[in-house]
């Protein structure tokens, strides 16, 4: 076969030509300057980062006429052989085939001798993590103390299935994924010298989805070049030809949800699965998309977590900066838990139009510790509603100036009662007496204490059961919490601990107990019923309903 393919045609052939990897290459270029190689390197890193590529050009370099030296001439006998793959003493050896120990012992034996033509006898072995336990021991010593004209190069991606015992005998070099605008650049340098022209933006997306990795990018851009009918290829034939989803359907989808459009996220749903993509492929990048807009959204465009150019950054930036803090994070919690749904299931489009449709609940403008802010309003308003002052109205009965209570009289004349109702001659106003005197030291008296701070707490302890078992000691069991019940008291506790400490002088204790079987309780009175009534029907008790998926359990 005549052609080759680009990703052999341009690989590198001077450490000066390798992308990305200037970290490692600089290393090993004083290394060769200062004589000062070590006999065992270790390359590690992501595939089609440049491991092997480097392991070749040391190679050349260890080897060359006029070597050592950093810069190998590619043009004697010895690099023209390396290149072609033809040179006697440098062994390329695939680690996944030759695992066994009877290979390794064979090649312990031959190190021994000397090179037949060039200046050192170079082993490449290529996935060596893949060589067995016994392999990696046959080779301990030699690794260790091999012969001053042995050097060996390893490569692996698994670094962590190595041995240690190999790692502590070999110089080892990290190479990390290469950055998109490197891959870009290269991309379009090859594109020039092949004679065809790609849009920027074709070019951004071919290196993305290489995922810093450089072969990666080639081999998808020799695929988009044979699929183009002529030189001149645009970014809506580079996304036909991979088959990815357009980046402006993913903003599409983050206008509708954000507008609450439910026919356009289906209708957007449909065109993708019209394109014959992959549906479960799409909600994966959809995964990687809202995780991308959320952290642009907490770090900023200049971040280098999110693979993208400046330029698409930024735009995303100004997308998303007038949405709240944390719904694209409660958004993006939403798509990780319906994943497995979407994956295992045999309807993938329902499945995925299900939990898009699920993400319109989610509201931008109120975020959770507001909601539970609200909350807690909500609940010190119900309890003043439901307690009412401890002295309201007080009767003038006669001139001695003995005043009758309001509530005496209430619970006198309550409705459907046939007790006589004595109506006041004259009303007046005091204030409310718990407002002017301190709670007495009793359990209750610590529960109004805290009302005014933690209403939500105080009326959730007002449920249990109280019991002094030793001196110093309150125990409170609460029967059927919800895990929303569970989670504030776990925030709370230690406030709640250290105040019952400090009214009572009491060390408090607080368990939760399971219970199948609810206890009968008494029926509320009619204030407290029609208080309860306008609570339950409250906007935002609604909106923690649908927020949690919650259930009201009691009432």
């Amino acid at each position: 076969m005549s052609y080759q393919v680009l990703a052999r045609k341009y690989r590198p052939q001077s450490f000066g030509d390798v992308v990305g990897q200037s970290h490692v290459t600089t290393t090993l270029v004083n290394a060769i300057k200062q004589d000062r190689m070590a006999h065992a390197v270790l390359f590690t890193g992501p595939r089609g980062t440049g491991k092997t590529t480097i392991a070749r050009i040391l190679a050349k370099a260890m080897n060359c006429k006029g070597g050592p030296t950093p810069t190998p001439c590619n043009q004697c006998k010895i690099c023209t052989e390396i290149i072609t793959g033809h040179c006697a003493d440098v062994f390329e050896i695939d680690g996944a085939s030759n695992n066994s120990v009877d290979q390794i012992r064979d090649l312990r034996e031959n190190v021994i001798y000397m090179p037949a033509s060039a200046s050192f006898k170079i082993y490449i072995i290529d996935e060596v993590h893949m060589l067995s336990t016994a392999a990696f021991n046959a080779l301990l010593k030699t690794l260790e103390e091999p012969p001053d004209h042995v050097l060996f190069i390893f490569a692996t991606t698994e670094v962590h299935k190595i041995p240690a015992t190999i790692l502590s005998r070999c110089q080892r070099h990290d190479l990390g994924r290469i950055p998109l605008e490197s891959i870009s650049g290269l991309l379009k340098n090859i594109c020039d010298k092949e004679g065809f022209m790609v849009q920027d933006q074709g070019l951004d997306l071919i290196a993305r989805e290489a995922d810093g990795s450089v072969r990666d990018s080639l081999s998808l851009l020799d695929r988009i070049l044979s699929f183009a009918p002529d030189t001149d290829i645009t970014y809506a034939m580079v996304t036909d030809a991979l088959g990815i989803i357009d980046r402006k359907l993913m903003s599409d989808i983050i206008t509708a949800l954000v507008e609450k459009n439910g026919s356009a996220l289906i209708a957007l749903v449909e065109t993708i699965n019209d394109t014959g993509m992959d549906l479960k492929k799409f909600y994966g990048d959809l995964i990687v998309h809202f995780r991308n807009l959320n952290v642009i959204k907490l770090c900023g465009p200049e971040h280098p977590a999110v693979n993208m150019t400046f330029a698409q950054k930024q735009q995303i930036h100004h997308m998303v900066s007038p949405l709240r803090e944390g719904y694209l994070e409660i958004l993006l919690q939403v798509l990780l838990q319906e994943e497995s749904m979407v994956k295992f299931s045999s309807h993938t489009k329902i499945a995925i139009e299900t939990v898009l449709l699920k993400l319109l609940q989610v509201r931008p403008g109120m975020v959770l510790d507001q909601i539970i802010q609200k909350l807690d309003a909500l609940a010190r308003q119900i309890g003043k509603k439901s307690a009412g002052p401890a002295y309201e109205k007080t009767a003038e009965t006669d001139s001695s100036g003995v005043h009758e209570p309001l509530a005496a009289r209430q619970n006198a004349c309550a409705p459907g009662s046939s007790h006589p109702v004595s109506v006041p001659k004259k009303l007046t106003y005091t204030e409310p007496e718990a407002q002017t005197r301190e709670p007495e030291k009793t359990w209750q008296g610590f529960l109004t204490r805290i009302e005014s701070t933690l209403p939500y707490l105080s009326a959730l302890l007002a449920k249990g059961k109280v019991k002094e078992p030793a001196a110093g000691i309150l125990e409170v069991s609460l029967h059927n919490c919800s895990a929303f019940d569970k989670n504030r008291l776990e925030t709370k506790q230690q406030e709640l601990k250290k105040d019952c400490q400090a009214f009572l002088g009491k060390q408090l204790h607080i368990q939760v107990v399971s219970q199948t079987r609810t206890l009968p309780q008494a029926a509320p009175e009619k204030a407290d019923f029609k208080a309860m009534q306008a609570a339950l029907h409250h906007p935002l008790v609604k909106e923690a309903q649908e927020i949690f998926n919650g259930e009201i359990i009691n009432y």
